[in-house]
């Protein structure tokens, strides 16, 4: 899998997810920081990326219905400190192989897909 983090992701999960063995771009490092959603998935869906946000935005199934992107993991975590969140992510990544086209909301309490 390979992922697109939104500029609202920490840098720390580029390099953790790296170490993991994962495909991961920054929105900083493309130069797409400040630009709007429809642009960040069409980037996303142009490299066939899973886009990791905590934009509650990117949840909305009317304005980015699931079949029209790559995929997104929508972060909702009450502590949103990626050492908080990145066990999380990981561990769902790690047992979840098929996320095109799906909407993955994530918390403490566990996710739902869409």
């Amino acid at each position: 899998m390979k992922f697109l983090l939104d500029e609202n992701i920490a840098q720390s999960f580029l390099t953790k997810l790296r170490l993991h063995g994962f495909t991961v771009i920054h929105i900083l490092d493309v130069g797409l920081g400040g630009t709007d959603d429809e642009n960040i998935l069409a980037f996303a869906n142009q490299k066939k990326l899973i886009i990791i946000t905590h934009d509650k935005d990117f949840g909305n199934l009317v304005r980015f219905p699931a079949a029209k992107h790559h995929g997104v993991i929508l972060l909702r975590f009450r502590n949103q400190n990626s050492d908080n969140v990145f066990p999380y992510l990981l561990d769902f990544i790690q047992n979840h192989s098929n996320l095109k086209s799906r909407l993955v909301i994530m918390n403490e309490f566990g996710f739902r897909m869409v």
